[in-house]
């Protein structure tokens, strides 16, 4: 037992808004950067609607026309983004940023752009996408390796179960991040698709749960899974045995956290990562050289240092 359309901005939030070492060529960069698009996965999740409202307010520093637009609903709508950055492309904004969460949806769209001589930024890519001009967020590998680490500090014996949206792209660039750092004490028992729909965590960790009764820690990289994973512990009545490690400090992670069915989160840097991109793309069309893979990191919050994070969070 053991004591986480293309729309206007204006228009776009009434609707719920919300790294590559190193890349090809850059696009032939606008004389000026006078606009900029982001495709935004998740707009109704507390920390991309945060990289919404600092993209925004970043732009409007600079005097830049900025928009942004996403799916209401919290789930990945890859279709959705697609037809928006389409759209962008054809309207002719200066930079497009994106999150290509299945890279072979993305990089056709990605070489359109760059033909069309639109600056390409990713965000929270890593190794899964090269096409782009530039890419910022977290670095997935050295995510993957800093749970890995974190997990080993639990007990002395962990059995792993890990949860995703489905096999490739940026959730394996982190996996494996994670099964190279894995210290010896930590075993994974499986690893389980929720296909990117928080409706569906709850039920295939439950159904992973009974497969696998001898499960410690539950750890997902999506956001989106804590509702389920914490729901499947205690569904399972596992309060106690099991614990879930996760992505992101949201009210529902926090909550997770101190009533003990989360051990702990990795926090993102969201509003670090939309200034970085835009600052990128300035300084990109600028002719100035750049980053072309930014890390903003991440930082492991559990009880212990819970109160520090959300006090600087203010």
């Amino acid at each position: 037992m053991r004591n986480k359309m293309l729309i206007p901005a204006a228009t776009a939030a009434a609707l719920i808004f919300t790294g590559c070492s190193s890349a090809p060529a850059a696009s032939p960069a606008p004389d000026k950067l006078e606009s900029i698009f982001m495709s935004n996965p998740l707009p109704a999740y507390p920390d991309w609607a945060t990289f919404d409202e600092c993209f925004l307010a970043h732009a409007e520093e600079l005097g830049l026309k900025a928009d942004t637009a996403g799916p209401t609903a919290l789930a990945v709508d890859n279709a959705f983004s697609v037809d928006r950055i389409s759209q962008a492309i054809t309207q002719g904004y200066d930079a497009v940023l994106m999150v290509p969460v299945e890279p072979a949806q993305f990089n056709p769209l990605m070489q359109r752009a760059k033909d069309a001589g639109i600056i390409v930024g990713t965000i929270n890519t890593a190794d899964a996408t090269s096409l782009q001009d530039f890419t910022v967020g977290t670095a997935y590998s050295k995510y993957g390796a800093a749970v890995a680490e974190q997990i080993g500090k639990i007990s002395d014996s962990e059995k792993l179960l890990i949860v995703t949206n489905g096999p490739g792209g940026a959730g394996e660039v982190i996996i494996e991040g994670l099964k190279e750092a894995l210290p010896a004490n930590v075993e994974i028992v499986d690893t389980v698709f929720d296909n990117a729909d928080a409706s569906q965590t709850a039920d295939v960790v439950s159904r992973a749960l009974s497969t696998h009764p001898e499960t410690t820690v539950i750890w997902s990289w999506q956001g989106t899974a804590v509702a389920g994973i914490t729901t499947a512990i205690k569904e399972k009545g596992a309060e106690g045995d099991v614990v879930g490690v996760v992505n992101d400090l949201t009210d529902q992670v926090v909550a997770g956290i101190r009533e003990g069915t989360l051990y702990g989160t990795s926090k993102q840097d969201f509003c670090g990562m939309a200034e970085t991109a835009i600052d990128n793309a300035v300084a990109l069309s600028e002719g100035k050289e750049i980053e072309t893979n930014i890390d903003t990191g991440t930082v492991f919050v559990t009880a212990e240092n819970l109160d520090e994070y959300l006090e600087d969070s203010k």
